[in-house]
């Protein structure tokens, strides 16, 4: 089985406007809805939870997947207060199923298909495949006073993209050890690897941006107005 759960639980206060950015309007359509579309097409997807604030169940019902045509039958699940915890949540829906689940941001709405298939291909490694993008700019690590400590070197450091996808086994077991044990990640992979696992990664892909600032949302409606003129 292959199956996506879209971790959508974000409050958007870094967007710096009344609303959440996951409902924001990209040429008319919901960050969100253009997100669960991109899965909802995938060939190989058979099932698709979404897990958002337990307040916004009615109004994802109805605004976000209430107007569009589905595939699939979107599952949707209550979060967490931390982004982890909302993806355990969705996890456990799929109790004690085998196969490959792919957690992706909600508000990465431009996902491609051809990275949809790399990250499948590359979790047949180690069970756990992230799509990465090389640094392009000099990094520094700086102390609490605004000094720089050192320069890193950028030739071994990558941004993390979504989707991280995994064997459903080994992730599971990743998420219980960092409950278990109190740790918390800003992403899944971190959690594999907490528990001794090896992440293999493949190469993401510039569109697949995560809309979290004005200037994020500024780019995510030319990419969608463009692609209307395609």
């Amino acid at each position: 089985m292959i199956c996506a759960i879209i971790a959508a639980g974000g409050s958007g206060s870094r967007m710096q406007m009344s609303g959440k950015k996951q409902y924001l309007a990209l040429a008319g359509v919901p960050v969100l809805a253009r997100t669960l579309m991109a899965f909802d097409a995938y060939p190989k997807m058979e099932k698709i939870i979404v897990v958002i604030p337990e307040e916004d169940k009615n109004d994802v019902t109805e605004n976000v997947l209430g107007p569009f045509s589905w595939r699939h039958h979107i599952q949707v699940v209550a979060g967490g207060k931390r982004r982890q915890e909302s993806v355990a949540n969705g996890l456990q829906v799929l109790g004690a199923s085998d196969g490959i689940v792919m957690i992706h941001d909600g508000v990465r709405p431009f996902i491609s298909t051809s990275l949809m298939d790399a990250c499948i291909a590359g979790v047949k490694t180690t069970g756990a495949c992230i799509p990465v993008l090389p640094a392009t700019d000099t990094l520094k690590r700086v102390d609490r006073q605004g000094m720089v400590v050192e320069t890193l070197d950028r030739r071994r450091i990558y941004t993390a993209q979504t989707p991280q996808t995994f064997s459903i086994p080994l992730i599971r077991k990743a998420h219980r050890l960092a409950i278990e044990k109190g740790f918390f990640a800003t992403d899944d992979a971190s959690m594999v690897e907490f528990a001794g696992g090896r992440v293999a990664t493949v190469i993401g892909d510039k569109i697949n941006i995560k809309i979290t600032t004005p200037d994020d949302l500024i780019f995510a409606r030319a990419l969608a107005e463009s692609n209307m003129d395609d």
